[in-house]
């Protein structure tokens, strides 16, 4: 069953997939965590994918129409909202990881969590943190910068956790990519 969220349709070509939102695991500790939207694992190649799906459009505010406001006000306002999409993304990518983590080192949490999951990881399972942006803009120039900023704040953390892949692309470059997503 595909899951669409933020324009952004994932539909896997099993069902060894999982939404921690969904998941009373999650539930009963989510006050202090942020999850990303899905999981899927790919069990051929050992690969789980954690999957965050945002819908930004543009580039664009309705301020920058607005006469009251300078270019340098509209400057400062953009820059606040990549920051804190940076900070959401870096949280919801360690809270997740994190959560893993516990499945793998079968804390009490993490024990509750995997009765969600319709597979079992291991310490083997190379982990891909996805997060995939609807993109309107033709020019994803900001998305490479916001893809560089967040590797470069995620970075220590995919090295205690062994993540080698941990990268924010465009729907588009996604679909190109991963014949499960549009």
């Amino acid at each position: 069953m595909p899951i669409t969220e933020s324009s952004v349709t994932l539909n896997f070509p099993d069902n060894n997939y999982f939404r921690l939102c969904d998941c009373d695991g999650y539930k009963a500790i989510q006050s202090n965590f942020a999850e990303m939207d899905a999981c899927w694992y790919d069990q051929t190649n050992d690969i789980l994918y954690i999957i965050e799906l945002k819908n930004w459009e543009n580039n664009s505010l309705a301020e920058e129409t607005d006469p009251n406001y300078t270019h340098e006000q509209i400057q400062v306002m953009k820059e606040g909202i990549s920051n804190y999409r940076i900070r959401n993304l870096v949280k919801k990518s360690v809270d997740t990881s994190c959560m893993f983590m516990s499945i793998l080192l079968r804390k009490t949490s993490g024990n509750k969590i995997q009765q969600c999951s319709p597979f079992t990881i291991s310490n083997n399972t190379t982990i891909k943190l996805l997060s995939i942006i609807n993109w309107t803009e033709a020019d994803s120039t900001y998305i490479s910068t916001i893809n560089t900023q967040y590797k470069s704040k995620f970075n220590s953390y995919a090295k205690l956790f062994d993540i080698k892949t941990f990268i924010v692309l465009t729907k588009v470059k996604a679909s190109e990519l991963f014949t499960w997503i549009s």
